[in-house]
Parts: structure tokens; C-alpha cells; sequence
């Protein structure tokens, strides 16, 4: 029951839309930090954004091998971006020659081409991941040697 006294029901296609959502966020992190050049500890910050990323608890995140385990303190959520960037682009002209400065300087990735990926997402899609050696018996995620 939930707390208002309604039945809660979690079917397979919830926990089969979970894990795959788990899967594509570390995966698309372990491909953005190689394509980089770049470790988990060289994270000096994680940015968590959109409506559901607030409810989304840290600890249980990187042990279920979903974000990279890094101190609970580098991770932040800062809400729903887009909507503020919405409202700032609409409000003001500075924000919008900010956004034109930014957009010039983005690097579009499309995840599913990237050589490799499929192999990260389908081994991220278990729980907490098909390789063992990514973490340390704390479930601390490590990089492959």
C-alpha cells in the first residue's frame, strides 16, 4: 500500500523499463568518459537534472551500478533545466546569446553508433552489472585496466 492506502503494483514491463534506463545512463557515462579520455575520478562534479532526477536516491543509484560510485557529496541535483533554460531564453536577450555561445560549442554523440556501446548498455542491464571487475567489493565502480 502506498501512503495515502492504495495498492502499489510493479509489473515486469516496470522493472524491465528500469533496468533498462539504469543501463543506458551507465553506459552513456562509461562511453562519454572514454571518448574523453577521461576516468570516473577525474568527476569533479555530477549534474542530476529532470522532473524524476530529485527522487532518484544516490546511494541505491551506484549500488545498483546505475551512476559511478563516486562521494555522495560530487553528485547535485539541480532540477528541471530545460524549463529554466526555456524561461530564461524567452525572458532575456543575454541568456539567449549564452545559449548560441554554448550550442556552438556542443559535441553531438549518437550513443547507439558509437562502436561498443551496445556491449556497455547490454552489460549495464544487469544488476548491478555483468562485470564484476568495474567494482570493489564496497561497489565502488573502477575503471577497466
Amino acid at each position: 500500500m502506498d501512503g495515502v492506502g492504495r495498492e502499489v503494483v510493479v509489473t515486469e514491463a516496470d522493472i524491465d523499463n528500469f533496468i533498462r534506463a539504469k543501463g543506458s545512463v551507465f553506459s552513456a557515462i562509461r562511453v562519454m568518459l572514454e571518448l574523453a579520455g577521461m576516468d570516473v575520478d577525474d568527476l569533479g562534479r555530477v549534474y542530476i537534472a529532470g522532473g524524476i532526477g530529485g527522487a532518484i536516491d544516490k546511494a541505491s543509484a551506484v549500488r545498483i551500478g546505475m551512476l559511478p560510485a563516486l562521494p555522495e557529496e560530487r553528485y547535485d541535483y539541480i532540477g528541471n533545466t530545460s524549463l529554466m533554460g526555456a524561461y530564461a531564453a524567452l525572458l532575456s536577450a543575454e541568456a539567449r546569446a549564452e545559449l548560441s555561445e554554448i550550442q556552438g560549442s556542443m559535441t553531438y554523440l549518437e550513443l547507439s553508433a558509437h562502436p561498443g556501446y551496445m556491449d556497455e548498455f547490454i552489460a549495464a542491464c544487469f544488476l548491478p552489472h555483468t562485470d564484476a571487475s568495474l567494482f570493489d567489493g564496497g561497489g565502488k565502480v573502477r575503471e577497466r585496466q
